[in-house]
């Protein structure tokens, strides 16, 4: 388990959740910042050249952390420029409790005239000065829920534009006590008239269930597949579970607008139908009654109802959704 995303489940708040992107040009000027005997200050840069580029503009400098200045300068020479021409550079720093993040932006300018922007982000822990990726604050399963929140963002705001396949620890990002903003490129995600884009995945959004060994069976005659409590799993993601000891029909709806629609399945059927559905799809395993209980695949909570788990080394089961 992620050791850092337990420290905001004791410090969190409910946040509003929305869908609104916030700008990089939003975020405050702040271009100083101390951590400890660490000093991040402003130096500018007057027609200097790194390798084949000239840079103007202003970039942090750091005393006190030889490792700190060492990953800043190499965002600055590797991952900034972009061919022979004229970077103008900035950045801005984003502070939390926990967490530094810097945003780098450069706008480059090659000897053919053409201009292109680009964003780069080092977040690095407060209490230790070591870099940290977005998995490591957002916790297991954290970089596919964020994926979603995302390509929601996308299908909300730019219809017209492609969904992203899947978020990476080399996604940018930055963070702030509410909430992980990933950050994107001109045209990454939106039109590019609508500029760099940012999108909060905000922490109080988490919502996550554990399982022990003991609390899920293996089945045998399924390869092997974990089956999981239904009605025990999803009563707690807010869904209401109903059972018809007629036609052995289990149906989930969800309560309070949180979940994914209205789904029936029959016990030793290997099927399930949403709500309207012409046909039944296919499930990995059917559900089946042990110890009085119904249980059903794993697969069935991250396929059907976007629950997503991952499974620790002890065999930990954990899954985890977002509420919007």
């Amino acid at each position: 388990m992620k050791r850092t995303f337990f420290l905001w489940t004791f410090i969190m708040l409910l946040f509003p959740v929305n869908m609104f992107a916030a700008h990089y040009q939003d975020l405050p000027n702040i271009t100083s910042a101390r951590i400890g005997l660490v000093q991040i200050s402003q130096r500018t840069l007057e027609a200097e050249r790194i390798m084949a580029v000239v840079v103007n503009g202003y970039v942090p400098e750091v005393v006190g952390s030889d490792t700190l200045s060492a990953k800043i300068e190499d965002i600055i020479e590797n991952k900034l420029g972009n061919g022979p021409g004229t970077v103008y550079l900035s950045y801005k720093i984003v502070q939390s409790d926990g967490f530094l993040s810097i945003i780098f932006h450069s706008e480059v300018v090659t000897l053919g005239g053409s201009r292109s922007e680009r964003v780069q982000t080092l977040t690095v822990e407060r209490a230790t000065l070591n870099e940290i990726s977005a998995s490591d604050i957002l916790g297991d399963n954290g970089l596919r829920i964020a994926t979603d929140v995302v390509n929601q963002f996308i299908g909300q705001n730019f219809r017209n534009m492609p969904r992203i396949s899947a978020l990476t620890d080399d996604t940018r990002f930055y963070v702030t006590n509410e909430a992980v903003y990933f950050i994107f490129d001109r045209y990454e995600i939106a039109p590019g008239s609508e500029g760099i884009q940012s999108v909060p995945v905000y922490f109080s959004g988490f919502e996550r269930y554990f399982l022990g060994e003991g609390d899920y069976q293996i089945s045998e005659g399924n390869h092997g597949v974990r089956m999981l409590p239904l009605r025990r799993i999803a009563e707690h993601f807010d869904y209401a579970v109903s059972w018809d000891s007629e036609t052995l029909e289990i149906s989930l709806r969800r309560i309070n607008g949180n979940g994914n629609g209205y789904i029936t399945l029959t016990l030793n059927l290997n099927s399930y139908r949403r709500i309207n559905d012409l046909t039944a799809r296919t499930l990995e395993a059917a559900p089946e009654i042990i110890g009085g209980a119904t249980y059903v695949p794993i697969s069935f909570f991250d396929l059907i109802l976007d629950i997503h788990y991952s499974i620790s080394t002890d065999g930990t089961i954990e899954l985890t959704t977002y509420r919007n």
